[in-house]
């Protein structure tokens, strides 16, 4: 297992990456709810999501510098952004989105793409990974928290649901198609799914990502049921990305597992 520091830092990732892919999906049915004809409930703020991207960013910084006493610049560069982000969208209330996905982009620089090699090609993946996992992921949390006037069988609901089907399909197949890249490269083979601490993670991830498309699968054809549980399921996904920093990529277990020895 990871040191104690490195799981507490893990922790208040989570809430950073729920704020970041939160604030994406915001953006996402915003933009949905704005076709005609338009869905004025369907205007969720960006504020909390932003909010929460600060916090945990803002604990991950303290959290790594006093575990090792130094800070990447990406870290920085990250928060920086998300403190902006927040501020514009607290007192200006305009020209959010930019620094928002700044940090969005940020997250890559600071995690086991940056370690890769080469960096270039892990770092991007990695990106387009986070952003369709946004648009998907974020989504699905946003609509979780949402209230149509006549419920989710209702002709404002479906008509949402209908808007956010062709974009929900084509972000999840991003999403799927860029994690399996990265998880061939990072695992380099197949047998470390199950026999390393990260591999374990990695499965326990794809275990809930493929629970979310069976949910979405069944509440699409059933008017949207299992709302508030599949935001869950999300929230349970991204807790098991955050963690994935903590442990050590598989073809270096070995090397830690016989140091620590």
């Amino acid at each position: 297992m990871p040191p104690l520091a490195d799981l507490a830092i893990a922790a208040v990732r989570w809430l950073e990456y729920a704020g970041l892919l939160g604030f994406i999906g915001v953006i996402v049915v915003r933009r949905l709810a704005a076709m005609p004809p338009a869905l004025h409930w369907a205007r969720p703020s960006t504020q909390p999501a932003l909010a929460a991207a600060f916090t945990g960013g803002v604990a991950v910084l303290i959290g790594e510098w006093l575990r090792s006493g130094h800070l990447s610049s990406a870290i920085i560069v990250r928060v920086a952004a998300e403190g902006i982000a927040l501020a514009l969208c607290v007192y200006v209330r305009r020209w959010v989105v930019p620094p928002a996905i700044l940090a969005v982009l940020a997250l890559p620089f600071a995690g086991h793409a940056a370690v890769a090699g080469p960096t270039g090609g892990a770092i991007f993946i990695d990106a387009f990974h986070v952003l369709s996992a946004g648009a998907w992921g974020g989504g699905i949390v946003v609509l979780a928290l949402l209230r149509p006037p006549d419920g989710w069988g209702g002709k404002e609901g479906r008509a949402l649901l209908a808007r956010f089907g062709p974009v929900a399909f084509l972000a999840f197949t991003a999403t799927a198609l860029s994690g399996a890249l990265r998880a061939a490269e990072v695992l380099g083979s197949a047998s470390y799914l199950f026999s390393t601490p990260y591999g374990l993670v990695l499965a326990a991830k794809t275990a809930g990502v493929l629970v979310m498309v069976a949910m979405s699968a069944v509440g699409w054809s059933r008017g949207w049921r299992f709302t508030r549980l599949e935001g869950v399921v999300v929230l349970f996904v991204l807790a098991a990305t955050a963690m994935l920093a903590a442990f050590p990529m598989p073809p270096e277990y070995p090397i830690v597992e016989l140091a620590g020895r």
